[in-house]
């Protein structure tokens, strides 16, 4: 075998070497495997077929594929319990089916993704919302394009973690700063999902206390919009809904001595917050640390937990072709 052929050998067979195999974060340290995305949505291959015909002789039926690829669970017993789909932009009556027949609500548990303790990924479950039984009723003169949407609303929760530094003054040394500085920016770590905190500053106030600004920020982009958990919240779009934009917020450290206060939480360390037009939001937060604490110089987790609940959606164009009457 010449040398061309062996370095082609070579190279597939590290190619086969990596298939099949779990995939690797770049850094061990980052507890989160990331990304902006909660959940992926597919419709299934045929169904909704391209086209349908009039008059009740073609029944149908539309799947929706949800994949939970953020790393929050979500449904029955766990603490994101509601998703719920529906189909929109199409009547009822004319497709011989009830508005209850077009909402459905998941019945099950869906793990998100996770990130092993060696750095490997385990994936998100998978789910299918099915909407069965679709027969287009009406006779058309000629042929209708139609556009069936099915939208999913869902809870969901992002996780964020910083690193903070304590100490029990105000001076920095060379020497402390091996350990932590008590001023400047923190990396940030987050959860897999739409939500994200950034740009964590850190600034000492007095003796054993500290002041951190972060920010909260939809980094979902297009991909859908976030509303409040109130119980008849179904993600309703419109600009009147006033519960649009809006998440529940909780900040802790680790130390559970410590006592975090946040001025647009009502100085509390939790509570709900408007992100108006779905702007990026700062807070300011003060760390006093445990009076009971005797270490000189630390480092702290910070915190930053945020609950929503999402909407999102998939469309797809049909044709209603008119057939000749019997």
């Amino acid at each position: 075998m010449d040398n061309k052929h062996i370095f082609i050998a070579i190279i597939a067979a590290l190619v086969l070497t990596g298939c099949g195999e779990p995939q690797q974060q770049n850094s061990i340290t980052d507890p989160f495997i990331g990304g902006n995305v909660a959940v992926n949505l597919y419709l299934q291959n045929g169904a909704p077929p391209p086209t349908i015909y009039d008059g009740g002789k073609f029944p149908f039926g539309v799947n929706i594929v949800v994949e939970n690829v953020g790393e929050a669970d979500f449904g029955p017993g766990t603490d994101n319990p509601y998703v719920a789909a529906r189909l929109e932009g199409i009547l009822p009556n004319n497709y011989g089916v009830t508005d209850a027949d077009l909402n459905l609500l998941l019945q099950e548990r869906i793990n998100g993704a996770h990130k092993n303790f060696d750095g490997t990924i385990l994936g998100g479950q998978v789910t299918n919302f099915v909407f069965p039984q679709l027969n287009y009723q009406k006779r058309l003169v000629g042929n209708n394009l139609a556009t069936i949407r099915g939208t999913i609303c869902y809870d969901y929760s992002n996780l964020a973690v910083a690193q903070i530094c304590m100490k029990d003054d105000l001076l920095e040394n060379v020497q402390d700063s091996t350990i932590c500085s008590l001023t400047g920016d923190k990396p940030v770590h987050n959860s897999g999902g739409p939500i994200h905190v950034t740009n964590v500053i850190q600034n000492p106030l007095s003796a054993n206390k500290i002041q951190v600004t972060f920010v909260i920020e939809h980094v979902g982009g297009m991909l859908g919009e976030f509303y409040g958990r109130s119980v008849d919240e179904d993600c309703n779009p419109s600009v009147k809904n006033t519960n649009k934009y809006r998440i529940d917020v909780q900040v802790d450290a680790q130390d559970s001595g410590s006592i975090v206060q946040c001025y647009r939480l009502g100085n509390t360390n939790s509570g709900s917050l408007t992100m108006y037009s779905g702007s990026p939001q700062p807070i300011v937060c003060t760390v006093e640390r445990s009076p009971d604490t005797t270490a000189r110089i630390y480092t702290d987790t910070l915190t930053i937990k945020t609950k929503y609940r999402y909407g999102q959606f998939i469309e797809q164009p049909i044709v209603i072709q008119a057939v000749p009457q019997d």
